[in-house]
């Protein structure tokens, strides 16, 4: 009869991403190496291999439990007692450093999202990291349902699709709008990452994006539009349960 495993196949899977998170804040997303990985998990290369097949499937696999973590906070921010309008305008407002898991989350985001990435990698990690997106996809695709059912978007499910994309592509994406504005020093409150030399991203209320996602919003057909006054009370509510 075989010996038992040292450890279960979950906790090799913690073990594996945890190695993996301190070999690339050792090196970096592009320099780390799966032998790395192994030596800081305390496993062997096979029992490594068992659970990602290459650098990519450790990337996507990092990505995924990233982007269910930024879901789970999306959760709270479209629970907020807020009306419709603010809750979408609030999810630009975070303050990503709060609830970030990785000192590497901007950088990593960038690499996976590539063609090149998604060829590399396995599909059970492809699979996992788009299903995870879609479902975030789907949430929000919910809220704007009730918002319509409830007589809040007058217009009814007419414009749901619209909404969602649009708003979708300011408020996940922000940070890559906002850093490809020349502005951008002058713009924002930056802080260092001494770890990564990345900078932490928190929009003022009246900065130019929030103001292009206020007018994106307010070109629908809302019972109640948002203002300033609004925005800057949804920056309130945000601070209240710490994701400000």
């Amino acid at each position: 009869m075989a010996p038992a495993p040292r450890f279960s196949a979950e906790e090799q899977e913690r073990l594996i991403i945890c190695a993996a998170i301190k070999a690339i804040e050792e090196s970096s997303l592009l320099d780390f190496s799966m032998s790395a990985i192994a030596k800081l998990a305390g496993l062997s290369m096979g029992s490594v291999y068992k659970f990602v097949q290459c650098k990519e499937d450790v990337l996507i696999a990092l990505a995924t439990r990233m982007y269910k973590e930024r879901q789970s906070v999306f959760k709270k921010v479209l629970a907020l007692p807020l009306t419709t309008p603010e809750r979408i305008i609030a999810t630009s407002l975070l303050d990503f450093s709060k609830v970030h898991m990785y000192s590497f989350d901007n950088q990593l985001e960038s690499i996976v999202n590539t063609e090149a990435m998604m060829k590399r990698c396995s599909e059970r990690w492809l699979t996992q990291m788009r299903a995870c997106g879609e479902q975030c996809q789907t949430m929000f695709q919910q809220f704007l349902q009730t918002a319509a059912d409830s007589g809040e978007l007058t217009s009814g499910s007419r414009d749901i699709e619209e909404i969602n994309l649009g708003t979708w592509s300011l408020s996940v994406g922000y940070f890559q709008t906002v850093r490809l504005h020349k502005n951008l020093q002058s713009d924002y409150d930056v802080s260092a990452n001494d770890s990564t030399e990345e900078s932490t991203l928190v929009l003022a209320p009246n900065d130019l994006h929030i103001n292009t996602m206020a007018r994106l919003v307010n070109s629908y057909d809302w019972r109640n539009k948002i203002s300033n006054d609004d925005i800057v009370n949804v920056c309130k509510h945000l601070i209240d349960v710490g994701l400000r």
